[in-house]
């Protein structure tokens, strides 16, 4: 087994042992950066009200909801590694024809090409391992002319730069924190078209990167 898989397997490990302890308390702890965070990266999508969305990382399910009240015809798909926060997202919008969950990775998704109208991941790009071969699987599951949006921490602002050095210091969960340009150079490997990147404060402290993308017309 390579490097990259070890890693993937016991990052998946670490992530879901963590977010089990946390899930019931998530949504209460980190509210006011959920909330600007995930209501920034809904602004940005454009959506006319009848698309298919796939929420990557999805956690309490908290996107889809806000997704669903702004419009209530969107068919929104979310997918996390953590079982336990899954089950609060079931509980925030039960599933049915309109809402469906999975456990998973980004890096293997469980979609046949072109099945997502848009997709989305937020606050959890920088937990992935492989970072490559799960943009290459987000763009494989978009359909041509659909929209990416990644909200995510931003390595360029210090004190973003400043916790991946800490974790890495303190051996704790691998995080690999992107700058601007790298995301942007990423999504342009992956032969998606780069529409707009914009950073802001989730709170005080988390500076975020929010960028858009398109995948071209075949």
């Amino acid at each position: 087994m390579n490097d990259t898989a070890t890693l993937s397997r016991r990052q998946t490990a670490e992530v879901q042992a963590h977010y089990a302890q946390l899930a019931r308390h998530y949504d209460r702890r980190w509210n006011r950066y959920s909330q600007v965070s995930l209501e920034r990266l809904a602004d940005a999508l454009p959506l006319s009200g009848e698309e298919s969305v796939l929420d990557l990382a999805c956690g309490t399910g908290r996107l889809a909801e806000i997704l669903r009240g702004r419009h209530p015809r969107l068919t929104v798909t979310g997918m996390d590694l953590s079982a336990d926060m899954l089950e609060v997202a079931r509980g925030r919008l039960p599933e049915d024809e309109r809402t469906h969950w999975h456990q998973g990775s980004m890096e293997s998704l469980p979609f046949p090409d072109a099945s997502f109208d848009a997709v989305s991941c937020s606050s959890a790009f920088h937990l992935v391992p492989d970072q490559s071969r799960a943009m290459a699987e987000m763009v494989r599951v978009l359909r041509p002319g659909g929209h990416l949006c990644m909200v995510d921490w931003c390595r360029q602002v210090p004190q973003i730069h400043f916790i991946q050095w800490l974790a890495r210091l303190a051996g704790r969960q691998y995080r690999r924190i992107l700058n601007r340009s790298e995301l942007e150079a990423m999504m342009q490997d992956s032969g998606l078209s780069v529409l707009g990147v914009e950073q802001f404060n989730a709170t005080w402290f988390w500076v975020m990167m929010c960028m858009l993308a398109r995948r071209p017309e075949a």
